[in-house]
């Protein structure tokens, strides 16, 4: 038989539920706007240049190719350097213990996933350049949503992160 607790707890477990599938869908929804903005206006769009928090546009092999004015400030880096010859910036070669699952969801990016992750210990330290290492710190950024950026064929060309706090 069950209590009066019981149902509480069962209603309240419910609501939380319907809360996660909520931020689900706000998080698809997401990526999908991202998606058909980049493919109708290329990686270079003023959205992204100006989205008011980090974003890295990057290769399979985990070459930055992109990155927004928000990452350009917590880090040093700038799309502009990044073309420039001896300057690639492979954030793969950068991967420590600590940001391991940030490895994980790069790499799952180009097999179709987008992955969430929360809780980061300063999630942007693998992107800061060394010239301004002293300088910078990325400790209030705690979460990143990874996800592919798809040509029309269905192919992943690029992977996206998006740093939040």
């Amino acid at each position: 038989m069950r209590t009066i607790t019981d149902n509480k707890s069962i209603e309240e477990l419910i609501k939380l539920l319907k809360t996660i599938q909520e931020k689900e869908k706000a998080q698809r929804d997401m990526v999908r706007m991202f998606q058909q903005l980049i493919k109708n206006e290329g990686l270079s769009t003023p959205v992204i240049r100006n989205f008011p928090h980090p974003m890295a546009i990057y290769l399979q092999d985990g070459t930055l190719a992109v990155v927004n004015q928000v990452f350009s400030m917590e880090t040093g880096l700038f799309t502009e350097d990044l073309s420039k010859s001896g300057s690639r910036h492979n954030i793969l070669n950068r991967i420590t213990d600590a940001s391991l699952p940030i490895l994980d969801a790069v790499e799952q990016v180009f097999t179709g996933k987008t992955t969430l992750l929360s809780d980061l210990s300063e999630p942007l330290d693998i992107f800061i350049s060394e010239s301004s290492r002293k300088q910078k710190t990325s400790a209030k950024y705690r979460n990143g949503i990874f996800f592919p950026i798809v040509k029309e064929a269905g192919q992943t060309s690029h992977g996206a992160a998006i740093f939040m706090k």
